[in-house]
This record gives structure tokens, sequence and C-alpha cells, in this order.
């Protein structure tokens, strides 16, 4: 009879948040379209970088200062351009590449060893100018090997002696590794829609229903509080698993057809991946909405909850922040914080690394505390007159 009822609630909370067809549209629109925006931008974001080190142009002001090194760069298949007259002022607004500046006293400090040229750039600007850096970095300490070898020879003393170490790099990164590097941002932006999906639904039936004063008439039905509650978190529950499936929905529907010929050389992210990452958003979607619920039945007004669960919206969004500043490595504790834990086990299914059930297992035993928990305090707020009575 209590399931009956709760399922009954479910289906009604449902119909009538459905019947603002503007919201919901909305809402499902921007779910689905998440996918192909953000993967359409990091595909943009790769092309233009691997665009910029094909082209293999430096800007260089002074080459004719030192016909060793332009030599050099030509041997490289290297284009040498002359910068901009003003090409300082505009490197600090991101319209110029970094450039080398070749002074004219190079060549006759060359020959004593004591010749150094300036590399101008901006290192704030996260741009694909950076690229240029390191290109031209590297070009610099090419030559000064090349130099340094010839000089050793000349004197008839082996290069060797220069490096008594060699370093052979051993790379025990994966593609796939390498891959959720890159893509770092598909967990995070999934879980926040976690998050934000059902906040309309959830403000909606609590707050919603306290400034309209059909919360009143609701709460004379002979239904218990703990069932009405139930039913109305389910409402909320299936709601945000519905955005996450739509979101889940528009990656795979990106990776699967969009042509993206620069995503698909670093990664693939397969159907088992995908059932990996529902199955670690089914019970957190439900517990967020069961939080946000709680937080907005103590909002007299729809405007005044939305403002308390925003602040819970940006408290979980930060969390994944202790992982970046903190420099935190995997661990168990993590799946003991809601976010942190998800986080965690999305990157690792996305990394390839082994998963076992207690990266779903213990996520679900927080997020299954966290729901009873919230259902019953709002259960207990329902029947003060406080909250049934108290509007703005």
């Amino acid at each position: 009879m209590m399931l009956a009822t709760i399922f009954t609630v479910c289906k009604k909370e449902l119909t009538d948040h459905l019947r603002d067809k503007r919201t919901a549209t909305m809402i499902f629109l921007l779910s689905i379209a998440m996918g192909p925006i953000m993967l359409a931008g990091m595909s943009y974001f790769i092309s233009s970088i691997e665009k910029k080190a094909e082209a293999r142009e430096v800007y260089v002001q002074g080459k004719e200062n030192a016909p060793q090194l332009a030599n050099f760069l030509a041997r490289q298949d290297i284009t040498i351009l002359e910068p901009k007259p003003d090409f300082r002022e505009l490197i600090k607004t991101g319209k110029h590449d970094p450039a080398l500046v070749i002074p004219k006293d190079f060549q006759e400090k060359f020959l004593t060893g004591a010749a150094n040229v300036e590399l101008i750039f901006d290192d704030t600007r996260q741009d694909s100018g950076n690229v240029s850096i390191g290109v031209l970095r590297r070009l610099i300490s090419g030559f000064n090997g090349e130099v340094t070898n010839q000089r050793l020879i000349a004197r008839g003393v082996s290069p060797l002696i220069g490096r008594p170490v060699e370093v052979r790099n051993v790379n025990m990164g994966t593609p796939s590794q390498r891959a959720a590097q890159i893509l770092f941002m598909i967990p995070f932006i999934t879980l926040i829609v976690c998050v934000t999906g059902c906040t309309a639904i959830a403000i909606d039936m609590t707050a919603g229903e306290r400034e309209r004063g059909s919360l009143e008439p609701l709460l004379m039905n002979p239904v218990s509080r703990g069932a009405l509650t139930t039913g109305k978190w389910l409402a909320v529950g299936v709601y945000g698993v519905g955005v996450v499936a739509l979101t889940l929905t528009g990656f795979w529907l990106t990776l699967r057809f969009m042509p993206m010929p620069k995503l698909e050389t670093v990664m693939s992210i397969t159907g088992m991946q995908f059932l990996g990452f529902g199955l670690t958003m089914l019970s957190f979607a439900p517990a967020m909405g069961a939080l946000q619920m709680l937080i907005a039945t103590y909002g007299r007004t729809f405007k005044e909850a939305q403002t308390y669960v925003s602040y819970l919206i940006t408290a979980v969004s930060m969390i994944p922040m202790v992982t970046i500043f903190g420099q935190l490595k995997d661990a168990t504790w993590q799946l003991f914080v809601p976010m942190l834990g998800q986080l965690m086990v999305i990157t690792r299914i996305l990394r390839g690394d082994p998963v076992d059930a207690m990266h779903f297992l213990v996520p679900l035993a927080i997020n299954t505390v966290i729901t009873a928990f919230a259902i019953l305090l709002i259960s207990k707020l329902l029947t003060k007159e406080k909250i049934i009575f108290g509007r703005a």
C-alpha cells in the first residue's frame, strides 16, 4: 500500500513538472548538447595545437646577427618569420606568438662563448602560443648541443665527456591514460550535471509548493509524511538519473558519429566504460536530489531556496579542486567523500585502471545514508507549522 502511494506521488510530481514544457525542454536539450559542445571544443583545441606544431614556423628578430643559428634552423626545416614591429605589446595581449630576439653583438659574443638571446613570451596565457615556446626552447637546446660537440671535437675531446649520464625515457603511461589526461573534463562535467540537473524539480516540489500554498492541501491527504517525501524524492531521483542518461548519450553519440579525427586518435570510450559511468552516478544523482530537497525545504520562496541550493552546488563543485590543488593520488578514503569518490571511480574507468566492486559499493552505501537521512529530516520538517505555513 505504502509502495503504491509512493509511486502515485512520484508520478504526480513528474507529471506536474513536465507540464512546464519550456523548463523541461531546456534542461533536456542542454544535457544532451553538453557532450557535442565540449568534445567539439576539445577537438578544435587539439587541432589548433597540432596545426601550429606541424607548421614549423618561429618568429625570430635579428636572424642576420646569427648566421650559424639561422643555418641550424634551416637544416631543421624551420621557417623563420619576421615578428611584427610591436610584437612585444601584441604578445602581452595574446595576438602574437612568442619570438626569439637575437642582439646585434651576438656573433662577437658567440665566438667567446658568452652569447645570449631573448625569448619573449607571456606564460600567463594558456593558449597555443605555449607550443611555440617549447619549440623555440628545444631548437636553442639542439643548437647548443651541436655547437658544444663541434667545439669539443675541434679540441680533440669526445663529446661524450659532456654527457656522463644518458637518459632513456621509458613511458609507462598507456594510450587510455593519456586520453584520460586530455579528457579529464568529461567526468567533472557529468558530475556537475548530476548535481544541477534535478535542481529545478527539487526546489519546485518543496519551496515552490510552499510558496504557491499547495503544500497544506497536499498534507491534508491521508498519506504519511514519509511516503509523501519518499515519493517526491523518487521523482527527483528519476529526473536526475534521466538527465545524466541524456548527458552520457550526448557524449556517446558525439564520439560515435561526429567526425573528430583528432579525438579519435587519442581516445575511444567503450560501451562498458559508459555503463561504468552510469553505475557510478546511479545513486549519486538521487542523493544530491535528496540533499537539495532538504535544503530547499527551509526556503520560504522558490528564489530563497534557489539561493540556499546554489551554496550546495558551489561547495560540491569545489570538492574536485581538492585533488587538483592537493595533488592527491587515488586513495580508498576518497570513496567515502561524495563527488570525490565518483570522480575517482570515473577517472579510473576512463584511464583503464582496475575497478572492483568496492569502488561502486562504498559510494553506493554513502549515497544511501545521505538519501535516508535527508528523507527522514524532510519528513520531520513537514510536521512543523513553521515550515508548512511560514511564507515570506
